[in-house]
């Protein structure tokens, strides 16, 4: 099996055609069908079937584009190790963050990587637990810098530690009618916005958090991963959200945003470096990581 087979494979498993991987690929279409066909005679199994809308993957397939992108990330990152020993500058560095990590690690972390990496190629993933996981396992990301709940269930193939914690605080639109609202009862039957996936530990979470104090769980709750458009909906409608101060310090700032000063307490959201398993990282990631950690402690 050869690293060519295996970046025709993963153009033919992107592009959906045979057509699209070649003209991708800058290789004649019969080229790419005898590739696919040689590597399917190592594999001994289908990897792709033809279908009215071009190329499908088998079962075989699904599963082999996953191993076959890890193998074609792996082999980028140690060419890129080897010329950041050999040149002593340059490599790239992808990470993924949360977006409470992005607005409170981030911009202190990058200042200094760039300071004293200059020539270093960065990319930044803003990405939930769930996606940050797949980008891991898939090798599309170096390590990932995530909150999450203390009792999250964590995959075989990473590893993980917590840097830091930070609390969480209930905040709404300036002038929101329940704005002086001083109980979590007095919110019960508000719309929440909550930074989390149907179903995921974050969403468990909340709703174990109402448990706890005796009520059931909302039931007007919007779930959104994404930052902006909760800025948005939170500065300029009634729903209310559980987040961390980093999150909206801006547009408190601002004063379009205001926390809603709640007796109850919630609990820390923990921050976490999560790195694929028995994976080392290479020179330019550990030296971002190392801004990330110590950004943490400050």
């Amino acid at each position: 099996m050869k690293l060519r087979q295996l970046r025709v494979f993963l153009s033919v498993a992107e592009q959906g055609s045979l057509h699209g991987a070649a003209r991708a690929l800058r290789l004649t279409q019969p080229a790419v069908t005898v590739t696919i066909r040689e590597l399917e005679r190592t594999l001994g199994v289908p990897l792709v079937v033809r279908s009215v809308n071009g190329i499908a993957l088998t079962e075989y397939g699904v599963v082999f584009q996953r191993r076959a992108r890890m193998l074609v990330n792996d082999v980028r990152h140690i060419h890129e190790e080897l010329s950041v020993m050999l040149n002593g500058a340059g490599g790239e560095v992808a990470v993924s963050v949360s977006s409470a990590v992005a607005c409170a690690l981030l911009p202190q972390a990058f200042g200094q990587f760039r300071a004293q990496n200059p020539d270093t190629s960065v990319t930044v993933r803003e990405l939930a637990l769930p996606a940050a996981l797949h980008a891991l396992r898939d090798g599309d990301t170096d390590f990932a810098v995530i909150t999450a709940v203390a009792d999250t269930q964590w995959p075989d193939f990473v590893e993980r530690r917590k840097i830091m914690s930070m609390p969480l605080l209930v905040v709404a639109r300036q002038g929101h009618p329940l704005a002086q609202a001083r109980s979590m009862s007095m919110l019960h039957a508000a719309e929440w916005l909550v930074p989390c996936e149907p179903g995921d530990e974050i969403d468990k979470g909340f709703s174990a958090y109402f448990h706890s104090l005796g009520l059931s769980a909302p039931s007007r709750i919007m779930r959104c991963q994404a930052l902006a458009p909760s800025v948005a909906l939170i500065a300029k409608t009634d729903v209310i959200c559980v987040a961390t101060l980093p999150t909206f310090q801006l547009e408190m700032k601002r004063r379009r945003i205001r926390e809603v000063k709640i007796h109850e307490q919630f609990p820390d959201m923990d921050v976490y470096v999560v790195q694929r398993r028995e994976r080392p990282l290479t020179t330019a990631a550990s030296r971002f990581l190392a801004c990330v950690e110590q950004a943490a402690m400050q």
